[in-house]
């Protein structure tokens, strides 16, 4: 008889980075919790100098014990079922004098020797993925590496040129379409074929997290995304065209976006990965919230790469007061695609997953009006529209006292929502004061009215997106007069003008044939180069479709949703809320099948 033989999962490597900064002892701090139980979810060894982590240990008060391990990783386990810290030698032993806080090229060169070896097992199938502790670029130099960070480094051995720098956190994930580069070549880094693969590494991304149906927003170069040209000529003559192209293979991605605003979208939802043309344009706003919470992934290796989001912190080095949030937010991540790799070998970022819908999904905007005046139980409803997993929620400006519309839109952002103000007033005073009150009830967009001239002087100080209505919208409630032709052009001479950010079509208010509606939205998303969101009388999945085919950027439903128009499939629940989630199987089934 054999002795039984236990498979034990495979460890991730964690590298030291620079030992003249914080990354051993972070790694010791992290350590003392992951080896007493709160974080051990994989088996992980750390690639280092051996000297260099009980020195750190030391240091931070940590009572580890290190277990040497071998070249094969034999070890590993045993060594943390007893409750002590693998190590790995993967580099030159170090002096115990080292100098700490300064660029030394011994430091240098030993970083650099660990991430090599890092890679070696990844590559060779040896470790689940690999958690780097951060480098010193100017002792990466010193000691004659050429590559700037990891990221190049790991790309360069994985043999791919298809790889992107993303930063993530509980907030906000972010694809860098340049990484490390000088603003003047970021610039000239900014062509058709780059802007395309980091929007497809963006989606490629979102969908090994789990999201079905990703939403790509691509920030402008330029401020205010060049105002059409104003401000420099890439955001249009560049980035957009890309856009159209992804959208073209079935990519959800619009823009591009304002770099000032698109990322506070993102926080409330309304995208689930910003693209960013250059390294700081990203970084920042993840930074900003929290370099503690920040996680550095690389997409596209054939392994999992994860890393803390911050330097090597030279300041502080030695003092014991680096704090290992982030290097713990990192190994999680690590554990959870590891794991997910392991169950679905679609997870792994270079495997292709199901393909995603044949036409970009829409954003389905629900209104919590009828017959255009909002419903007088507004803020009782939105807890039904939130179960329903709605994060894009509107009302109109009449319909409630101005009391009930501010804890409307105050609830509405306290949800963590995307909130419209649609303006249905037809006289100009009533419009212009609708368009202050966006201003003071905090919304992030304005949708509709007909004085978009008028309107924009009152929103230039505001961070609120505005897409006013394309054609002769007349009458209430509203409808949409003139020819195909008459609205197109319309659609052109406001899409033009600065500061609007799209369109609002009252395509199925239409007065003209009810045969030309699709082929409306069509001329009309094909004529402007900006967002079109489709209004008013969505009331059947036929409906639904044609605002899929016609590639608009969103939908708006109210009076039909509840009406209970839309039929509720399967035992899931009824009311409004079966009537939202029937609305975007309706959405799904259509972008899916188109």
């Amino acid at each position: 008889m054999t002795a039984a033989t236990t498979t034990h999962p495979l460890p991730l490597a964690i590298t030291m980075g620079d030992p003249a900064g914080i990354g051993p002892e972070i790694i010791a701090k992290w350590a003392m919790g992951a080896l007493a139980g709160k974080r051990h979810v994989q088996p992980f060894v750390v690639l280092g100098d051996m000297g260099a982590l009980q020195r750190a240990a030391a240091m931070v008060g940590a009572p580890l014990q290190l277990r040497a391990v071998g070249g094969d990783l034999h070890g590993v386990h045993e060594a943390l079922q007893q409750g002590a810290l693998p190590v790995l030698q993967a580099c030159a032993p170090l002096p115990a004098d080292l100098p700490m806080g300064r660029v030394d090229a011994r430091a240098g060169a030993a970083a650099h020797a660990c991430v090599q070896r890092a890679i070696d097992l990844a590559l060779a199938g040896r470790v689940a993925g690999i958690v780097t502790a951060p480098l010193h670029k100017e002792a990466l130099r010193a000691a004659g590496v050429r590559h700037p960070g990891h990221t190049e480094m790991l790309a360069e051995r994985a043999g791919t040129t298809d790889f992107a720098m993303m930063l993530a956190n509980g907030e906000l994930r972010v694809l860098l379409v340049s990484i490390h580069l000088s603003l003047r070549d970021a610039i000239a880094a900014v062509t058709p074929e780059n802007e395309l693969r980091a929007i497809r590494l963006a989606h490629r991304a979102c969908r090994a997290y789990g999201i079905a149906y990703p939403r790509v927003a691509v920030a402008g170069l330029n401020p205010h995304a060049g105002e059409g040209g104003l401000f420099g000529h890439e955001d249009r003559d560049i980035i957009a065209p890309a856009i159209a192209a992804a959208r073209a293979e079935g990519m959800d991605a619009t823009g591009p976006w304002p770099g000032d605003t698109v990322f506070m979208r993102a926080r409330q939802g309304a995208f689930d990965i910003v693209v960013a043309q250059y390294h700081d344009q990203g970084l920042i706003p993840v930074k900003y919230l929290g370099v503690d919470q920040g996680v550095n992934i690389t997409v596209g290796l054939p392994f999992v790469r994860t890393s803390v989001d911050h330097g090597t912190a030279f300041d502080i080095a030695g003092t014991g007061r680096a704090d290992a949030a982030s290097l713990g937010h990192a190994v999680e991540q690590a554990e959870a695609m590891a794991v997910a790799s392991s169950m679905q070998p679609a997870m792994v970022a270079t495997t292709q997953v199901q393909p995603p819908p044949a036409l970009p999904l829409p954003e389905f905007i629900f209104m919590l009006t009828r017959h255009d005046k909002t419903i007088t139980d507004a803020l009782e409803q939105l807890p039904a529209v939130l179960a329903a997993g709605v994060r894009h929620i509107g009302f109109k400006d009449i319909g409630l006292p101005w009391a009930a519309l501010q804890r409307l839109a105050d609830a509405i952002r306290a949800a963590g929502a995307v909130s419209y103000l649609e303006v249905v007033s037809q006289d100009a005073a009533s419009e212009l004061a609708s368009a202050r009150a966006a201003g003071a009830l905090g919304v992030d967009v304005l949708m509709g009215g007909t004085r978009p001239e008028a309107v924009l002087p009152l929103l230039r100080s505001t961070p609120i997106r505005y897409y006013p209505f394309a054609g002769q919208v007349v009458g209430h409630p509203s409808v949409l007069q003139g020819t195909v032709a008459d609205v197109v052009a319309s659609a052109r001479r406001i899409a033009a003008l600065e500061g609007v950010h799209g369109l609002d079509l009252l395509a199925y208010r239409f007065e003209g044939d009810s045969a030309d509606v699709p082929a409306l939205i069509a001329a009309v998303c094909a004529a402007v180069g900006k967002p079109v969101v489709v209004a008013g009388s969505i009331d059947r999945a036929e409906r639904i479709a044609a605002v899929v085919a016609g590639r608009a950027a969103g939908f708006t439903v109210g009076t039909a949703a509840l009406d209970g128009t839309f039929e509720a499939t399967g035992l899931g629940p009824h009311g409004l809320t079966g009537q939202l989630r029937a609305i975007q199987t309706v959405l799904h089934d259509a972008a899916a099948q188109a």
